[in-house]
C-alpha cells in the first residue's frame, strides 16, 4: 500500500460525498440529535443546579429560625413550655428534622453530555439523623414514564444515532461499485487496491466521525464555555468517540469483505446494530437481575419504613405492658407527659429503628453491588455498553461517582447522627456554639478521579476489538475482487 493511492482515493471520495444527499442527510442527523441532545441536557443541569440553590436556601433559613428561637428562649423572651419538636435546644429533634444538612452533587461541567445516573436520584439530599430511608427517599425521582423512555442526551446520540450514520454512508464501500460494474476499473487502475479501499472507508467514516466531534466541541462551547475544552476529562471523551467511530466503520468495512450485496450489508449491519446496542445490554443487565436479585427501591423503601413502624411498635406495646402490669400507674409515674422522657423514648426508638433499616439497606446494597460488578465484567462483550458507561463516568453521572458519593453521605450521616445522639444520651441542650459546630458535608469528588479507570474501560472494551476487526478489515480487504 502506498500512502499516495490511498491519498488520491480519501480526495475523490470525499469530493463524491459532497455532491451525495446522503451524506448530507447524515451530516444534519448529526447535528439536528446533538443539538437536541444539548438542549435537553442545558435544561437538566439547569434544573439540578436550581434545586441544589433552593436546598442550600432553605438551609439557611432554617439555621436562622432556630438560632433566632433559641436566643429568645436564653434571653426568656418565650413564655410557657416549648414543645419537643420545637425546641431549638432539643438535639433528638433538631437533628432530626428542622436543622437538617443539605449533602449535594455538584455537576460538573461535562454533565450536560449524559444524564447517567442524575436521573435516579435527586440533586440535594436533606440529611438527618433519622433512618436512611428517611431522608434518601424522602423526595420523588422523576416520572416513570419519562425514565421507561430515556432521556436524549449526548451519550444517547453516541451510542445508537452515531453508529447508524457511520454505517449508513461505510455499508457498501465495495459492493456499491460491484453492482455497478466500476469496482473492476477503479481497482485495476490503482497502484495499490487495497490503499484505495482503505482512502474510500477513511473518507466515507471520517465525515460522521468529525461531524459528531464538531458537534461535541460546539455545544461544549457554547453551552459551557472554552474551559471544560482543556480538561483532560474532555479529551477522553474525544478520544472515546473517536475509538468507537472507527469500531463502527472497521466493522462495516470487514462486512463488506465478503463480497456479498449492498442489501447483504445493510441487514448484517443493522443486525449487528441491534445486537451490541440493545440485545446484549438488556442480556447482561438481565443476567446480573437474575443471578443476585435484589428488590426494587419502592420494596426497599417500605422494608426500611417497615422497620421503623416495627420499632415504633415495640415501643407502644413495651408501654402497654407495663400499664397492664401496673394497672395503678399514672401518668407521672410513666412520664409519660414529660418533655424529657418523650425524647428519651424518641432517641430508643430511633435507635433501633436505624440498625433494622441500616441491616435492610445492607442486604439490598450488597446485591446491588454484585450486580454492578458482575455487569462490569460481562460489559466488554458489547461495546456501545463501555461506551455508555464511560461516557457517563465522563461527565460525572456515571456510577463511579456515585459509588462514591454514596460513601461520602454515609459518612456524614453517621457523624451527623453521632454529633446529635451524643449530646442528647449526656442530657445536653443545644448552645449557639452548637449550632456553629454543626457538621457540613464536604464537596463530593469531581470525575476526574475516574479517568484512569475510564480509559482502561475504553482500550479493553472499545480500542481492542476494533484493533481485531482492524487486522481483519485488512486482510478481508485485500481479498476484495471485483465480482
Amino acid at each position: 500500500m502506498t500512502f499516495s493511492a490511498f491519498l488520491a482515493a480519501w480526495r475523490f471520495e470525499w469530493r463524491l460525498l459532497r455532491r451525495d444527499a446522503a451524506a448530507w442527510a447524515v451530516l444534519a442527523a448529526i447535528a439536528t440529535m446533538s443539538a437536541l441532545a444539548f438542549f435537553d441536557g442545558a435544561e437538566r443541569i439547569a434544573a439540578q443546579k436550581a434545586a441544589i440553590e433552593d436546598a442550600r436556601r432553605d438551609e439557611t433559613l432554617r439555621l436562622d429560625s432556630l438560632r433566632k428561637a433559641l436566643a429568645d428562649l436564653d434571653a426568656g423572651r418565650v413564655k410557657g413550655e416549648t414543645p419537643p419538636f420545637r425546641d431549638p435546644r432539643n438535639a433528638v429533634f433538631v437533628g432530626g428534622g428542622s436543622a437538617a444538612a443539605v449533602a449535594a452533587l455538584e455537576p460538573t461541567p461535562l454533565a450536560i453530555v449524559a444524564s447517567g445516573q442524575s436521573d435516579l436520584f435527586p440533586a440535594a439530599l436533606k440529611v438527618t439523623s433519622g433512618t436512611k430511608d428517611s431522608f434518601l427517599f424522602a423526595d420523588e425521582i422523576e416520572n416513570p414514564a419519562h425514565l421507561a423512555s430515556g432521556s436524549i442526551d449526548l451519550s444517547f446520540v453516541l451510542v445508537f444515532v452515531f453508529p447508524l450514520a457511520i454505517l449508513a454512508l461505510c455499508f457498501d464501500l465495495s459492493a456499491g461499485e460491484r453492482e455497478k460494474g466500476t469496482l473492476a476499473l477503479t481497482l485495476a487502475s490503482a497502484e495499490s487496491p487495497t490503499a484505495v479501499l482503505l482512502g474510500k472507508l477513511a473518507a466515507r467514516a471520517g465525515l460522521p466521525i468529525l461531524a459528531m466531534i464538531a458537534a461535541t466541541c460546539a455545544g461544549v462551547y457554547l453551552l459551557r464555555g472554552a474551559e471544560p475544552l482543556a480538561s483532560g476529562a474532555f479529551a477522553l471523551l474525544i478520544a472515546a468517540i473517536f475509538a468507537y467511530g472507527a469500531f463502527w466503520a472497521l466493522l462495516a468495512a470487514v462486512v463488506d469483505s465478503f463480497g456479498k450485496s449492498s442489501a447483504y450489508n445493510a441487514l448484517a449491519l443493522i443486525a449487528v446494530w441491534a445486537g451490541v446496542t440493545m440485545i446484549a445490554p438488556a442480556a447482561v443487565n438481565t443476567l446480573a437481575d437474575a443471578l443476585y436479585p435484589a428488590p426494587s427501591r419502592s420494596e426497599m423503601t417500605l422494608a426500611a419504613r417497615a422497620a421503623t413502624t416495627d420499632a415504633d411498635r415495640e415501643r407502644d406495646a413495651a408501654l402497654a405492658r407495663y400499664a397492664e402490669e401496673h394497672p395503678d400507674a399514672t401518668a407521672a409515674e410513666m412520664k409519660l407527659g414529660e418533655a424529657k422522657e418523650r425524647t428519651i423514648r424518641r432517641l430508643a426508638v430511633l435507635e433501633t429503628a436505624n440498625a433494622r433499616v441500616e441491616e435492610v439497606m445492607a442486604r439490598h446494597e450488597a446485591q446491588l453491588a454484585r450486580q454492578r460488578a458482575l455487569a462490569d465484567q460481562l460489559s466488554f462483550l458489547s461495546p456501545a455498553l463501555v461506551m455508555y458507561r464511560s461516557v457517563a463516568d465522563i461527565a460525572g453521572s456515571g456510577d463511579r461517582r456515585y459509588a462514591e458519593f454514596s460513601a461520602q453521605l454515609d459518612d456524614f450521616h453517621k457523624r451527623w447522627r453521632d454529633f446529635f445522639w451524643s449530646r442528647a444520651h449526656a442530657g445536653q441542650a443545644m448552645t449557639q456554639a452548637d449550632y456553629a459546630a454543626l457538621p457540613r458535608f464536604p464537596a463530593a469528588a469531581d470525575a476526574a478521579s475516574a479517568s484512569a479507570g475510564v480509559a482502561s474501560a475504553l482500550a479493553a472494551g472499545v480500542g481492542l476489538p476494533a484493533l481485531l476487526l482492524a487486522v481483519l478489515a485488512w486482510r478481508g480487504l485485500r481479498r476484495c475482487k471485483a465480482a
